[in-house]
């Protein structure tokens, strides 16, 4: 994490203010409790689209952002648009094989994925970025086989 001037504008170069960082988070947490509190797991697909529309398009189309980053106090302290992109990519599979798996009526990988899901996200919201973790396991791999 840098810590950067906060912009007022939504075009972020390479990096995310933290607070727009957080509202992601906790619009996918917020939509994965009332899928699993009302049953209604269709509610799923909300997150999984705010997601790719943000994976595609930028943060500045990120619907979860725009409507909870104003809870978070606004922050110059950034996180890096690659991992935001990382992390962005284990939530959609995440709520993919959830989704796949209540399709094919296979509830209990369902609520796994959604627990891990869930999991990751309440850490993340804490501070601790489970995702940014491993992301940087993988870089140290990856430079380690090609160094040997």
């Amino acid at each position: 994490m840098t810590t950067r001037p906060i912009s007022s504008d939504f075009d972020c170069v390479d990096e995310v203010p933290l607070h727009r960082v957080r509202g992601n988070q906790l619009g996918i947490l917020i939509s994965v409790i009332v899928a699993v509190v009302t049953q209604q797991l269709w509610i799923l697909v909300l997150p999984l689209v705010v997601l790719l529309i943000s994976r595609t398009y930028g943060v500045k189309y990120n619907l979860f952002v725009r409507l909870f980053s104003p809870v978070f106090p606004r922050s110059t302290k950034t996180e890096s648009r690659e991992l935001l992109r990382f992390n962005q990519l284990l939530a959609i599979l995440f709520l993919l094989v959830a989704l796949i798996a209540f399709a094919l009526s296979i509830p209990i990988i369902g609520y796994i994925s959604l627990a891990f899901l869930s999991a990751a996200v309440v850490l993340a919201l804490s501070g601790f970025c489970l995702g940014c973790f491993m992301y940087f396991q993988w870089k140290q791999y990856r430079a380690r086989r090609r160094l040997s």
